[in-house]
């Protein structure tokens, strides 16, 4: 199964779960989903928190997997020169279960409505 567009309306409904969640996210390059909380971003005016704190991000990827467009967390290597490893998250029509999971990732306690609205379950 080639990822051609299909993967694209499954990038709009995560972005608009996550958004709907406090989160801030972007469909970015082919099959890609960039996500922040702006309650983990660094103060504007501690020029050593924005050095040094980048914050909570995360990237999650459409792939296919065994036939079926998944949801794949994007984690860095080991060191600086490693490839970054792939991790299934769950099918991308799952995207309720996709959003709670990477608000979940990205909560900040007692920060707000995003680490507050965030429910338990899992895909599978």
């Amino acid at each position: 199964m080639a990822l051609g567009e299909s993967w694209r309306s499954g990038a709009l409904a995560l972005v608009d779960a996550l958004e709907a969640r406090g989160l801030v996210a972007e469909v970015w390059g082919h099959g890609a989903v960039r996500v922040r909380n702006p309650a983990g971003e660094p103060d504007t005016d501690d020029p050593q928190g924005q050095v040094f704190a980048p914050g909570l991000r995360q990237e999650v990827l459409c792939r296919p997997r065994e036939g079926v467009l998944w949801w794949l967390w994007v984690w860095s290597g080991p060191t600086p020169s490693s490839p970054v490893e792939l991790e299934p998250l769950c099918p991308v029509a799952d995207t309720a279960t996709a959003a709670d999971r990477i608000a979940r990732v990205l909560a900040v306690p007692f920060a707000g409505p995003s680490s507050a609205s965030v429910s338990s379950g899992g895909c599978g």
